[in-house]
């Protein structure tokens, strides 16, 4: 056996640890949830021997209606996401032609074997190109059913010999890349045989490792308390100063009481009710998450903080088209005041992850998972007339040298206020047996909406695809929180 092979194997063992939870009782323990029906186990090979992956096959809509539709209807809106690997060892740009002769549009730069993509259409077509060039390499049509899109300029199909000439020109570190890229392109072909669907992420994925609330069938209700109760008076200027990073540990701080416990309602705990509007994706309704004080301070902060305008991406060299994105945000920080500090700990209680996990932690405090919190800051947004973020996925791709796929696991949106024309979330792509029109969910101030970017088997949701509709007539304010997978070691 050569150098090559033994890191294959080397690479093949590492990577089946990751199968299931990582290995790491502690971090099994955290689930505590019911086995969903959905998922099933699929055997296969692709060239390693006999492998296992639990995967989910999306129930039929029948299911999701309880028997009251038998057919579903095929969504007027046929966007999907888009995905395209780089399988070579040279740097590629990626390019979006829009075909009526108009320049093309620079989306990405890549890496070697690096993964990239975004919501797009059938007929659509990219480009990858030599780096920073526009010498074109490979070009992509998307066709619909496919969301993945492959550049192997290593395989040469009907000539094995050839093929084997190229691989011997890559160094160790680029062939190890390669087979693990080659290995992921062969299991999503196994996969979308078993579920109908293409695999978005890199295999193997374990699981997500968070709780994920059933979706079984519309209208299902799920109902969770919190100790945060709701603000019902404003506290004075003196006492909403930052908080203090203390880098105390969990069971310190739960045993810290509620913090301005004489400014909320007397109840000793908020009942929250999940409602499912989606089963697929899944997304639920939360009313009243927020108060009239809470939102009312946001709004407050919205008026004092700088609103620049949103981005689609953190790469300066890729512009944000206004087209796509046209609203203004800016961020808000967990240790902002303690009443952002209470919606962070609501909003752990409602998708049931230990708070402790969407803040900073001292070297003691889950050892397992790096002291950065698994929540993103707050993002405040506001949209003005016309203003609208259209279709698009809040999960990414994972490089393939991030073998614990940390990512966006789920959204909380928190509407601010109500009364505008236009402004509805849609989830344009939503299964359903009633409607070949998005599932569009009005803003009504204080109310939540959770949806989650993942399966339950660990792969992004296509479906996901949602919508900042046009405003129409008046204005919106929205926060958002998103939640990650935390497979850090």
């Amino acid at each position: 056996m050569n150098l090559k092979d033994v890191l294959i194997l080397v690479l093949f063992t590492f990577t089946q640890s990751l199968i299931g939870c990582l290995g790491n009782e502690e971090i099994c323990s955290v689930i505590e949830e019911e086995v969903d029906p959905a998922l099933k186990e699929m055997s296969f090979d692709i060239g390693y021997g006999t492998e296992y992956f639990t995967a989910y096959v999306q129930p039929s809509i029948y299911y999701f209606s309880k028997g009251e539709h038998k057919t579903a209807k095929i969504p007027s809106m046929n966007g999907l996401a888009y995905k395209v690997f780089n399988m070579s060892p040279n740097y590629v740009d990626f390019y979006w032609d829009p075909q009526n002769g108009g320049e093309m549009t620079l989306m990405n730069k890549l890496k070697p074997y690096q993964t990239t993509g975004t919501a797009s259409f059938p007929g659509h077509r990219f480009y990858l190109t030599v780096a920073n060039s526009q010498e074109k390499l490979i070009r992509f049509d998307v066709v619909s059913g496919q969301n993945n899109y492959y550049y192997d300029p290593i395989n040469v199909p009907m000539s094995e010999e050839r093929t084997l000439e190229n691989l011997q020109k890559l160094s160790t570190e680029e062939y190890v890349k390669y087979e693990i890229m080659k290995r992921n392109q062969k299991f999503s072909e196994k996969y979308k045989e078993f579920t109908g669907r293409d695999y978005l992420n890199m295999y193997p994925r374990p699981k997500p490792l968070h709780y994920m609330w059933r979706a079984d069938y519309f209208g299902q209700t799920h109902w969770v308390t919190s100790k945060e109760t709701h603000f019902k008076e404003l506290p004075g200027n003196s006492k909403l100063r930052k908080i203090k990073k203390s880098g105390v540990s969990r069971v310190l701080r739960d045993e810290q009481p509620r913090l301005l416990s004489r400014f909320r309602t007397d109840e000793p705990y908020l009942n929250m009710t999940l409602k499912v509007l989606s089963c697929a994706p899944r997304a639920f309704e939360i009313m009243n998450f927020l108060s009239d004080t809470e939102v009312d301070h946001i709004i407050h902060l919205a008026n004092t903080l700088h609103l620049a305008e949103s981005s689609t991406s953190t790469d300066s060299d890729v512009k944000t088209d206004k087209n796509t994105r046209s609203s203004r945000n800016t961020w808000v920080d967990r240790n902002t005041n303690p009443i952002i500090d209470s919606i962070y700990r609501r909003a752990a209680d409602l998708v049931r992850i230990d708070e402790a996990l969407l803040r900073d932690r001292d070297d003691n405090d889950i050892p397992w998972v790096d002291k950065g919190s698994i929540a993103e800051q707050l993002q405040l947004v506001h949209y003005d007339f016309a203003q609208q973020y259209t279709a698009h996925h809040d999960f990414d791709y994972d490089a393939i040298d991030s073998p614990h796929q940390s990512a966006r696991f789920c959204t909380l949106l928190l509407y601010l206020n109500e009364g505008m024309s236009g402004g509805e979330t849609e989830f344009p792509r939503w299964f359903n047996g009633e409607t070949e029109e998005g599932l569009r969910i009005k803003p009504v101030k204080g109310k939540a909406v959770l949806f989650y970017d993942h399966l339950p088997d660990g792969n992004n949701d296509d479906l996901s695809q949602h919508a900042a509709n046009p405003i129409s007539g008046g204005e919106k304010y929205l926060i958002n929180l998103w939640l990650w997978d935390p497979y850090k070691n």
